[in-house]
């Protein structure tokens, strides 16, 4: 399989087929392939062959797009690089995965990196050049971050990527009769994912370059051919006080939440004054969609992130890897034809998943008795207070509850006596004073749960993947 060649088969199926609207451009199928095979005939001619590593560090427009499906087709391997990084913070990217090319907008000065650099033209002569054959190739370096700060990811193969797509067709449903609105950049998983997956699918990506400010979100929203977008929480969040009459798109049919769950009124909150169609879309980078919790459950189940997704296999296991009953908390653990199976540590160095290819996303959760996940907190952020196990999803839930909250991170700091003490921080539009807050905890955890300080921010500061950042929290 090669995901190059399932977009040929879209272009001579349905070549008139608006494949990528950006701006004022529109591409169909048909010029997107050719788009594509040109960029291929441009890597070939650099000397990019099977398994050589191509650095993708581009601004977010079609071409960028396009050239993930470019270096498939030569049998490549995708590695993103985020433009916006550093020189160091690319160097170091580069020197961990031996990078051979660095795709650019301007190769005309120097590499930042010391790798050699190329800015791929709409058309290019060259010879003929064959879709590569990929039978478990990796194509994907998918990126996370490693315990020291620098880069580590999963091998992600042709396969598993297509199997990662499937997956979200259907369970989430979308297919290609949508226009999908990407709001957020190519260089995360969720940007790259949904834009390939609708190509490879044969709908249509409507590419709208973040940043952009919540007005001019809502406005490409809704445009009447979209009928299909993703959005971190932080989005979402900050489309609410638009909110007038009614859901601000009562149009969309699919409107994707990833990133960290929503609690219960927060939900219910977006439903009614966003949109009826939300799907909130559990995974993970290293191997794709664990869980969906689909419109019609929000509202009950609102506090788990739903039932398994299409293929994936989820158990819940203790610390000796033994399978736990439903009700009880431990590690999650999940596998199927989306989850990699070779992975790459900060030094660039290969590893493997266990021969049965669980692969541990560092979460914990329990499984209801009507099969739903609850995620509990992360495996690495539990507390311990005295020899007592905290978890903070529990304590950040639970304060969340309460009216003018938008934003919590509980940690664990540390304490000579005990070990470590709870500490929660705050944020939102009318954070309650904190005698509230105290007392608020007071009626509704357990005393060894209570946090001992209250910190109120006007915000809560943010990796550039929209999630809390609490390691900035301890500085």
């Amino acid at each position: 399989m090669n995901l190059a060649n399932i977009l040929r088969i879209n272009a001579a199926n349905h070549g008139e087929r608006a494949a990528i609207v950006c701006r004022d451009e529109s591409i169909n199928y048909a010029e997107a392939f050719e788009r594509v095979h040109s960029y291929a005939t441009q890597l070939r001619s650099a000397g990019v062959s099977v398994g050589s590593r191509i650095g993708l560090c581009m601004k977010d427009h079609p071409t960028h797009l396009l050239a993930h499906f470019a270096v498939a087709y030569v049998g490549a391997v995708i590695v993103p690089i985020d433009h916006r990084w550093t020189a160091a913070e690319k160097t170091r990217a580069t020197d961990a995965f031996g990078l051979d090319l660095l795709l650019v907008d301007d190769a005309s000065g120097n590499s930042e990196t010391g790798i050699r650099t190329l800015s791929l033209v709409e058309r290019a002569e060259g010879p003929a050049t064959e879709i590569a054959e990929t039978k478990d190739t990796p194509l994907l370096i998918s990126l996370s971050s490693g315990t020291t700060g620098r880069p580590k990811g999963a091998l992600v193969t042709h396969e598993n990527l297509y199997e990662r797509f499937v997956s979200q067709w259907v369970a989430i449903g979308y297919d290609s009769r949508d226009c999908f609105a990407l709001l957020t950049p190519l260089f995360f998983g969720a940007g790259r994912s949904f834009g390939m997956s609708m190509l490879t699918a044969g709908g249509t990506v409507l590419l709208a370059p973040p940043p952009l400010k919540p007005p001019e979100i809502l406005e490409v929203l809704r445009r009447p051919e979209v009928t299909a977008s993703f959005v971190p929480p932080t989005l979402l969040r900050r489309l609410l006080p638009l909110h007038e009459n009614g859901a601000l798109l009562p149009h969309l049919n699919y409107l994707i939440v990833s990133g960290e769950p929503l609690h219960a009124g927060e939900a219910a909150d977006c439903l009614d004054k966003i949109c009826p169609n939300i799907y909130s879309y559990y995974a993970s980078s290293e191997g794709g969609g664990i869980s969906v919790l689909r419109a019609a459950e929000i509202r009950d189940y609102a506090d788990t992130v739903g039932l398994p997704t299409f293929r994936t296999d989820v158990e819940i296991v203790d610390a000796e890897d033994k399978p736990l009953p439903a009700g009880t908390m431990g590690r999650l653990r999940y596998r199927g034809p989306g989850v990699a199976r070779q992975f790459l540590d900060e030094d660039g160095e290969l590893t493997a998943t266990n021969d049965d290819g669980w692969f541990y996303p560092g979460d914990l959760a329990e499984r209801l008795d009507n099969g739903m996940l609850a995620l509990r907190g992360r495996d690495k952020d539990v507390i311990i207070r005295g020899g007592v196990n905290i978890y903070p999803a529990e304590i950040e839930q639970n304060l969340q509850s309460l009216d003018g909250v938008a934003e919590v991170a509980v940690l664990g700091l540390t304490d000579r006596e005990r070990g470590e003490v709870v500490v929660a921080f705050v944020a939102g539009p009318g954070v309650p004073d904190t005698d509230r807050l105290m007392s608020h905890c007071r009626e509704t955890l357990a005393p060894y749960k209570i946090p001992q300080e209250f910190r109120v921010l006007d915000e809560l500061p943010r990796r550039s993947s929209g999630k809390i950042d609490k390691r900035a929290l301890t500085l």
